[in-house]
């Protein structure tokens, strides 16, 4: 029986300026970026979305991203996964990562960077059987704190292309 999975990908939301001094992975959100992360997670509340495995970048943005969805009543903590080694991942590193997600997980959420997990979003996606609006709304542009929800049938080991079945861009309220 083909089994229904979801995989979200977020890219993180908008961060400070480079300083002298510092390093890239170091950046942190901007004010506008807090609170476009706390209403993503306020999006994947009303939507009823339950996330039972994140894949996270280690970079100071995306860990603040992740942090503030405030998902962590939902979340078994082995179950999150921060890695250096989806910082500078390219698509296929992100897209293995997937890949290897645990059969018992249904919904998946990766935070991630630009370019690597809009190109990911864009090269899992079927156009034939993804909504239209969905993949007008992506098609030149994937900004910082923009959502993708992705569905495929089957498993993870398997993913290959999904469904795109929705896009939250930034300053989006409800559905």
């Amino acid at each position: 029986m083909d089994q229904r999975r979801t995989l979200l990908v977020l890219r993180h939301a908008q961060t400070e300026d480079m300083r002298p001094g510092s390093r890239d992975s170091e950046r942190r959100l901007t004010p506008d970026g807090e609170r476009d992360a706390e209403q993503v997670g306020d999006y994947l509340r009303e939507q009823g979305i339950m996330i039972d495995t994140v894949l996270c970048s280690s970079a100071a943005r995306a860990r603040q991203t992740f942090e503030l969805l405030k998902l962590g009543d939902q979340l078994d903590p082995d179950r999150v996964e921060i890695a250096d080694l989806f910082y500078n991942a390219g698509g296929d590193t992100l897209l293995n990562a997937v890949r290897e997600l645990p059969d018992d997980c249904q919904v998946a959420l990766l935070i991630g960077h630009a370019p690597a997990a809009p190109g990911l979003v864009h090269e899992l996606t079927d156009a034939a059987t993804s909504n239209p609006e969905a993949v007008a709304a992506i098609e030149s542009r994937f900004p910082a704190a923009a959502l993708a929800k992705l569905e495929l049938a089957g498993d993870w080991s398997q993913f290959d292309s999904g469904s795109l079945i929705a896009v939250r861009l930034p300053g989006q309220t409800g559905s």
